[in-house]
């Protein structure tokens, strides 16, 4: 007999140990007791191919491709760079309402590469250090889905207080600056000019008025460095490789991906979010494929808004526990992809 969701007794859940990182947002959300046919006890991690594109069956319209993206294919995309050991001769001026810094040019030239480097294996079609291969897209499957997000932060900061998750081309915070941008600028200065860059100097270079000759030269750097990265940011293979200042968000399919990283790869708990793309790029699968990879993901263009994220179940480290909570619209809107995800999210295995 097929299992019919109960909810969890709610002064329970409001009085719980979770109570603090859900909030009001049981206004919202239905708490569940897991289907108890299924479990994550013991389990043996699928291959994250097995798993299923869940489609929504009131999703929008996809039409062509994002225009951006689309500008982007329809223009003529050329490198150039100044011939092998070529020198430049003058620096140039930056500045506003009549104030202005000179900026000295780097005296040898530098062969250029790739602004951040791949953390996972992917393959491009393109092997050029900055990305060319845009008309790739028009290979890329669209859909709208319902897929997973792993993440360390509680409901309450996600949902309530983020308002959802957002791309890390639009983060500005100390923290990300700090941690994301610095790793990735000083990894690229590291590989272009063999230069060593700590974390006190790029806050100088950044926080200051760059006063020393030094500073001047890390402040052209990190423009430059910036320009490239914002280029790239709508290049979905550079995305799968390194997600550092790219405009989309990462989500998957196979739920176990997300489990790993909402627990900081098992080391903490964290939250599973269930969450709905709309016109998400399906990355290919596997390493034989343009822009491959074998992460089982679908890529969201921009952000995925509060509204959008229609589930969340807590992770004890290595497994969700507790109950599992579903926005009420998406039960009623989504019946179809709402069961085959409630049975998921109690430790169903892909068929």
């Amino acid at each position: 007999m097929a299992y019919s969701p109960q909810k969890t007794n709610v002064d329970q859940v409001w009085a719980g140990k979770w109570g603090n990182d859900i909030g009001w947002l049981l206004t919202e959300y239905e708490a569940l007791e897991p289907d108890p046919n299924y479990t994550f006890t013991g389990r043996r991690m699928p291959s994250k191919d097995a798993w299923p594109i869940v489609e929504l069956s009131n999703g929008p319209k996809i039409g062509d491709l994002p225009q951006l993206i689309q500008n982007l294919i329809n223009s003529t995309w050329k490198r150039a760079e100044p011939a092998k050991d070529a020198t430049r001769s003058a620096g140039f001026a930056i500045g506003a309402r009549g104030q202005t810094m000179t900026l000295p040019s780097t005296d040898t030239y530098h062969s250029q590469v790739r602004p951040t480097r791949s953390n996972i294996n992917v393959v491009f079609g393109s092997k050029t250090h900055i990305a060319d291969d845009w008309k790739l897209f028009e290979q890329i499957k669209r859909v709208n889905a319902v897929t997973y997000r792993g993440d360390t932060r509680s409901p309450a900061e996600v949902i309530s207080r983020r308002r959802g998750f957002y791309p890390p081309n639009t983060r500005t915070d100390q923290y990300y600056l700090e941690h994301g941008i610095y790793d990735g600028f000083s990894d690229y200065l590291q590989r272009r000019y063999r230069r060593t860059l700590t974390l006190d100097e790029f806050r100088q270079a950044l926080h200051s008025a760059a006063p020393s000759e030094e500073d001047k030269k890390l402040v052209v750097d990190y423009m430059m460095w910036r320009k490239i990265c914002e280029r790239e940011a709508v290049h979905l293979g550079r995305m799968v490789s390194n997600e550092c200042l790219k405009g989309y968000i990462s989500t998957a399919r196979a739920i176990d991906t997300s489990i790993t990283f909402g627990s900081g790869y098992n080391q903490k708990p964290g939250w599973l979010y269930l969450t709905v793309v709309h016109g998400g790029f399906v990355v290919p699968w596997g390493q034989q494929t343009i822009w491959g990879s074998e992460e089982a993901e679908i890529a969201q263009w921009g952000p995925v808004p509060a509204d959008r994220i229609v589930g969340f179940r807590h992770i004890d480290t290595w497994a969700p526990d507790g109950p599992i909570y579903i926005r009420k619209s998406f039960r009623k809107k989504e019946p179809k992809a709402f069961k085959y995800m409630f049975q998921v999210m109690s430790g169903m295995l892909p068929a």
